[in-house]
């Protein structure tokens, strides 16, 4: 009659509470992982509509026009502030699908 190895099970148990306490732990680092992504998100946003708002006021300023250049950078910054946001959180996304299909397999 073949021994049972108590070593493989050990390991099993071991990688089982392993998992425990990373699922157990997950809501916390979900939490900080989100309020960072928040704080990115919000970078990424605010400073282009600031650049814009500081570019329109220097043009304003060195080449006056019938209409607000600082508006304009605003309107601008705005734009290009959510195209940002939008691939930033397109790329996130696929990142954390391809995290999950790798789990999975």
């Amino acid at each position: 009659m073949a021994d049972y190895d108590h070593s493989v099970q050990s390991q099993i148990r071991d990688k089982l509470v392993r998992k425990a306490q990373t699922m157990e732990n997950r809501p916390r680092q979900r939490w900080r992982t989100n309020f960072g992504m928040i704080a990115s998100l919000s970078g990424v946003i605010i400073t282009p509509i600031v650049l814009g708002i500081f570019g329109g006021g220097y043009l304003d300023e060195v080449w006056p026009q019938h209409f607000s250049w600082r508006l304009t950078g605003l309107f601008l910054g705005f734009i290009w502030g959510i195209g940002n946001a939008y691939f930033w959180i397109k790329i996130e996304n696929e990142k954390i699908e391809k995290i999950g299909s790798d789990r999975r397999l």
